[in-house]
């Protein structure tokens, strides 16, 4: 499945990834500017892929494992029943803000990289007591 720009914006923005001054709100729309260019590119660099600030497939496909992660993990910790896919959409929005909350995060709906490895860590701890 290939993201349009305005789909992968929603995600970069839902994973904390800068869009520029007004965020996703004053960046929508399907077009790869500067801004959009600079966050896919730290995108890049912190899954360690070819940072050439484009949309390519590696970049997607790895977004998509990110994004489904994400899913399979909320569902573990905070049973979010969410579909495991790869969009960052309303549902995934307000699981994140049900784990924030439920650990006394601050709630913002953004899954920053330390709120994906806290959360990736307390799934493995569900997933160890399942086992």
């Amino acid at each position: 499945m290939a993201y349009t720009v305005s789909q992968f914006k929603e995600i970069l923005d839902g994973l904390g990834f800068h869009l520029g001054p007004d965020g996703l709100n004053g960046n929508n729309g399907n077009i790869l500017d500067a801004y959009t260019q600079a966050a896919i590119r730290e995108f890049q660099y912190q899954y360690k892929l070819p940072t050439t600030s484009r949309l390519d497939s590696v970049t997607q496909d790895r977004a998509q494992k990110v994004i489904r992660n994400l899913q399979h993990s909320l569902n573990l910790v905070v049973n979010a029943q969410l579909p495991v896919n790869e969009f960052y959409g309303p549902r995934t929005l307000q699981a994140v803000r049900a784990f924030q909350k439920a650990f006394n995060l601050p709630v913002t709906g953004i899954a920053t990289l330390t709120l994906r490895q806290k959360l990736d860590e307390e799934a493995r701890k569900r997933a160890m007591v399942t086992a």
